[in-house]
């Protein structure tokens, strides 16, 4: 019986002491610092091309429209155009949106009066940051709408300028302008 109360003793004694050593240090609190001023989101600086080399004007005595040639180009072009949009690859998209400035360009050499083609040349080169030559397109579109026998398509094309919020977007007032909107 003494052993037993002995041991019982020892091991009440053990259990009260601290089983990882003497007390814990004090913690204290850590200060409170200043947070940073955020920067002023800017969002995503757009680096327009102002300038464009393509030229538009040429003697009109040369040409002698063939719509009939130039509808097929323009279709091949919105085909280059909307396989461009579902593309993840960046080298590819570029590659049929220039296969698509291609084909519309291709289509006002054979119907120079073609207010579709001008009007989709202009979103393509807004797609390439190209504002010069997106913005000339623009003006060509408004001097097709001043002339009776085109006025109609151009005018149409004009309005879908001012309809589609997501074309020329970095520049829209300048863009609204070149349609005479």
């Amino acid at each position: 019986m003494r052993l037993g109360t002995s041991l019982l003793l020892c091991l009440s004694i053990a259990a009260c002491q601290p089983l990882y050593g003497g007390a814990p240090e004090k913690m204290h609190t850590p200060e409170k610092k200043k947070r940073p001023p955020e920067a002023p989101d800017a969002g995503e600086q757009v680096k327009y091309i102002d300038e464009c080399t393509a030229q538009f004007q040429d003697d009109p005595r040369k040409w002698h429209p063939v719509p009939a040639m130039a509808r097929p180009l323009v279709e091949t072009g919105d085909t280059a155009i909307a396989s461009s949009d579902k593309t993840p690859e960046p080298n590819a998209k570029v590659g049929l949106i220039r296969e698509a400035i291609d084909r519309y360009r291709l289509a006002l050499q054979k119907d120079p009066y073609n207010a579709d083609a001008t009007l989709k040349l202009a979103v393509a080169y807004d797609k390439v940051l190209r504002k010069g030559c997106a913005i000339a397109m623009l003006k060509r579109l408004s001097a097709l709408s001043n002339n009776p026998k085109f006025a109609t398509e151009a005018n149409r094309a004009a309005d879908a300028v001012g309809d589609n919020g997501v074309w020329f977007k970095g520049y829209r007032k300048d863009a609204m302008q070149a349609v005479g909107r």
